[in-house]
């Protein structure tokens, strides 16, 4: 009997005869990126709603009052016309302005916050496994939470809001984009299969 029929059989080299193991996928660098950006987004529109909901009244009223300084046909009014004479005029008037835009604003700033927190969730819920179901939500509600900064963009809003909903506007569409890029559709499809 030779020694290497007496011996123990060889033991193959780590890995070596085992079926291949698959590699972990790594998580692409655009998943960050679409994680960070939602969050910007997020956080930009509920530091712009803050804003409103603490300003309230008093930021409705001086709003009203630099669209009639600045641009009295937008209002109806002749040119010249000072937020004092209409003040003056109306009476009773003037503060039921003053509370419609505060309702008009604060409506707004609570439809961000809303769409702010569905971007938000969203934005985890992709971050960990970016499921197509996931990046479809965090897709629509990213184009959803357009809508208010639109509206706050097309009007005569303070400018502290204005810049918030630009940057809102501009990462919410740069969330869009990223949800669909090819390198996290890839890594979806690895982490499904």
């Amino acid at each position: 009997m030779s020694h290497y029929q007496a011996a123990p059989a060889p033991v193959a080299p780590h890995g070596a005869g085992a079926p291949p193991t698959r590699r972990a996928a790594k998580r692409p660098g655009t998943l960050a990126a679409l994680f960070w950006t939602s969050v910007v987004s997020a956080v930009t529109a509920a530091i712009g709603a803050v804003l409103v909901f603490a300003g309230g009244e008093d930021m409705a009223e001086e709003n009203i009052n630099d669209v009639i300084a600045e641009h009295p046909d937008v209002v109806g009014l002749p040119s010249g016309t000072t937020a004092a004479d209409i003040k003056a005029l109306s009476g009773p008037m003037w503060d039921e302005l003053i509370s419609d835009r505060a309702g008009t604003l604060s409506a707004r700033a609570g439809f961000a916050v809303f769409t702010a927190v569905c971007v938000l969730v969203f934005a985890l819920v992709a971050r960990k496994g970016a499921a197509v179901w996931s990046r479809v939500l965090l897709t629509i509600s990213a184009v959803v939470a357009l809508f208010p900064h639109v509206l706050i963009l097309g009007d005569y809003e303070p400018d502290s809001v204005v810049a918030l909903s630009f940057a809102a506007l501009l990462t919410a569409v740069a969330v869009v984009v990223l949800c669909w890029l090819p390198p996290v559709n890839r890594w979806a499809r690895e982490r499904r299969a």
